[in-house]
């Protein structure tokens, strides 16, 4: 029998994947089994009984490798119980506009999936490490830089997919 939840994840540039772990850490303190990994890197679903899964908001939209992973792994997902989180720039503000075009972003996911419950985030943008075309793009929309990452929001959520997912 499954015993494991996953908690896969896109990334740009690693702000979602360090959300990802802290999810993941989250549910291990609660003795939930968890495996931690990129969308990439996920072979199989066969051992895990719930998913969680994630991506930034990039241009409105999920990353593509996210999408597609859902796309390909569409039955399975919809055997198990799944959560979708999000980490996002333009939601630092906490504004009912941005709140919710990031629940847009996840549209075309949540047609494929439908999920017991969703997370969104503020994330965080360092333009040092961001590529030159990328730079461009933050520059000509004024992104604000910074870490706005709420850690006490994604322990919080987490605990509660948890009873989601994982019915005492």
């Amino acid at each position: 029998m499954a015993d494991k939840i996953l908690v896969a994840y896109a990334t740009r540039y690693g702000s979602t994947a360090e959300v990802a772990e802290a999810i993941g850490d989250e549910l291990r303190k609660a003795g939930v089994a968890v495996d931690v990994l990129p969308v990439s890197d996920v072979q199989n679903l066969s051992s895990y009984r719930a998913a969680i899964i994630g991506s930034p908001i990039y241009m409105g939209k999920w990353l593509p490798e996210a999408q597609v992973f859902i796309e390909q792994n569409q039955q399975d997902l919809r055997s198990i119980p799944v959560a979708y989180f999000t980490v996002g720039l333009t939601v630092a503000d906490g504004g009912a506009e941005t709140l919710r075009k990031a629940e847009a972003s996840m549209d075309q996911v949540r047609m494929l999936v439908n999920p017991v419950d969703i997370g969104i985030f503020p994330g965080k943008l360092e333009s040092g490490g961001l590529s030159l075309a990328d730079r461009t793009i933050t520059k000509l929309i004024r992104a604000k830089t910074g870490d706005f990452r709420n850690w006490e929001a994604v322990r919080a959520w987490a605990e509660t997919v948890r009873s989601r997912l994982v019915p005492a």
